[in-house]
């Protein structure tokens, strides 16, 4: 049995609420306060950056949990230690046990799904869980522990009807999951969040280009902080945007280590970031023809990836497909993708909140399903075209189950 089935006939809801969670945590010991945990919010690139912090600290030999949301095919995605799924066993039992609770309080969705994060997380004694936050901060499930370091990537008008129409509102949000006496890395100079945890008195904040840097060169990056300094790291994960991911994750781990008189190895941390591997981020599917997949789905990561495609690819024509949620401001998204796209085909996700056909203009070319936009896009592909896809990691999910059954 999977979480969502106890879900499907619920509406999607969000309570700025945490006494449920913190109650059912109660009845079942307690377990987030069994590990320590390092918090990331932040607009975009929350993903890439837990990925990039999770390999390091496996690479230093922790026992590692890792808690992520969307999945992308498999709800087990969202729960992992030492980057395995959880398995189908483990997960049947986990919710057999704790669906009494579940229904006793009536937790969300993702606040279940927190719940059995930290369970699975203290059964398995885990050293450390690298936790990314669901929704804003301050109200999220996640945001019941005392991190060892709170990490915040960006700040961009995303999720407006919930957190707020202003970066100032969206950045005290996020900042909910600083903690005054612990470290706050923050992935960008915005002094939306940066002004606002000095006024919220947290005491350490390292942020871009003051508390760490970094310079890039021939693809690699040179990073500084405090007494380190580590050359020609190369993420594996394409795109400018991973090296401010993988410099925040860095950060974020020499805190850690120094909170927990952990040895840090310039290698491991080399290593790990160099073949950390996260689907949907830039993720080349095909070379011929050349299809790359990307999970962005606010204005802000839209305009990234195409300024990105168009630094690695630059005198391909793109082909775009486009399919989103109708909770998104999508008419801004599709307009960039318009503007900076040779062709556009529009599809459908099969999911309740997506986009249909109705919604979009009628001249842009529309496909009833994503294996049909695919196939359309190969049809117009030439030598020097790129099929992107883009415009939600649930998209992602379908393209990635399209291709996974082709392999086999």
């Amino acid at each position: 049995m999977k979480l969502y089935r106890l879900f499907e006939k619920k509406v999607f809801k969000i309570q700025p609420d945490l006494e449920r969670i913190k109650k059912a945590l109660g009845e079942i010991g307690n377990p987030h306060l069994n590990f320590n945990s390092i918090l990331i919010s932040g607009s975009n690139g929350k993903g890439s950056t837990a990925a990039f912090l999770e390999s390091i600290l496996r690479e230093h030999s922790l026992k590692t949990g890792l808690f992520t949301s969307p999945h992308i095919i498999d709800e087990n995605e969202r729960w992992q230690i030492n980057r395995k799924n959880i398995t189908d066993e483990k997960l049947e039992d986990y919710i057999s046990q704790l669906k009494p609770i579940i229904k006793k309080y009536d937790l969300t969705y993702f606040e279940a799904s927190t719940l059995i994060a930290f369970k699975y997380f203290s059964d398995e004694k885990v050293d450390v869980a690298v936790l990314e936050v669901g929704l804003g901060g301050r109200w999220d499930a996640t945001n019941v522990v005392y991190p060892e370091v709170s990490i915040i990537t960006n700040v961009s008008l995303d999720h407006t009807d919930l957190l707020g129409d202003t970066l100032d509102k969206i950045a005290y949000e996020k900042l909910g999951i600083s903690r005054k006496d612990r470290p706050l890395v923050i992935g960008q100079d915005q002094i939306e969040i940066i002004s606002q945890a000095v006024m919220k008195g947290v005491r350490e904040i390292y942020h871009y280009p003051i508390g760490f840097t970094y310079q890039i060169k021939n693809n690699k990056m040179s990073y500084s902080f405090k007494n380190y300094k580590i050359e020609d790291i190369k993420p594996s994960l394409l795109g400018k945007r991973q090296f401010l991911n993988c410099a925040a994750a860095i950060t974020g781990f020499l805190l850690f280590a120094e909170r927990n008189l952990i040895k840090t190895d310039e290698k491991k941390i080399k290593d790990a970031v160099s073949t950390t591997f996260l689907p949907a981020r830039m993720q080349i599917l095909s070379d011929d023809p050349l299809i790359v997949l990307d999970g962005a789905h606010n204005e802000d990561a839209v305009i990234k990836t195409f300024k990105e495609i168009e630094e690695l690819f630059p005198s391909r024509k793109i082909i775009t497909i486009y399919g989103g949620m109708k909770d998104k401001d999508w008419k801004k998204i599709l307009g960039i993708i318009t503007y900076r796209s040779k062709e556009v085909i529009c599809t459908q996700i099969p999911v309740s909140r997506s986009l249909k056909k109705s919604d979009f203009p009628p001249e842009l070319k529309f496909c009833e399903n994503v294996k049909q936009a695919i196939d359309t896009a190969k049809s117009i592909y030439t030598s020097n075209s790129l099929i992107l896809i883009i415009g939600s990691l649930y998209l992602s999910g379908e393209v990635l189950k399209i291709f996974e059954n082709r392999s086999q």
